[in-house]
């Protein structure tokens, strides 16, 4: 039923949560778990020049030591999963890798956004939950 999850990741607390559910999803149902960290703004230019201007492992390098907890949960109960990495509005790339991958489900915390704030911007998941074509968990 749900054999490839989405769980999108910030490193946050909530974030560490939805990671255990969806490692505790995947070692249950034998699914494969997309890890997706969404990146607001590009690395500097310094940085990319560093790095020949490959921005995708520069994404990746900044992925991996922002959710090494997320990752190493998967790791030692050697579950299947893959990282995505993007620059952009964080809801918008969620649901846009959830239906390229065609991922059965998508996996994430909430957040909690100041009251006022909540109510004119919307949190992700909860602009994920409204959009995306697969069912959506949020992890409180």
């Amino acid at each position: 039923m749900y054999t490839k999850i989405l769980l999108a990741t910030d490193g946050s607390e909530n974030a560490r949560r939805a990671a255990d559910e969806a490692a505790g999803l995947a070692r249950e149902l034998s699914s494969h778990v997309i890890l997706v960290y969404i990146i607001n703004t590009p690395p500097s230019q310094s940085r990319m020049a560093k790095a020949n201007f490959d921005v995708h492992s520069l994404l990746e390098e900044d992925a991996r030591s922002e959710i090494k907890d997320t990752i190493q949960i998967f790791e030692k109960e050697d579950l299947p999963y893959t990282l995505k990495v993007a620059i952009g509005d964080p809801a918008a790339e969620i649901i846009e890798i959830a239906e390229k991958e065609k991922t059965d489900m998508i996996v994430i915390g909430s957040r909690g956004l100041g009251t006022i704030k909540g109510v004119f911007m919307g949190s992700v998941s909860q602009r994920v939950a409204h959009h995306a074509s697969c069912p959506v968990m949020i992890v409180k």
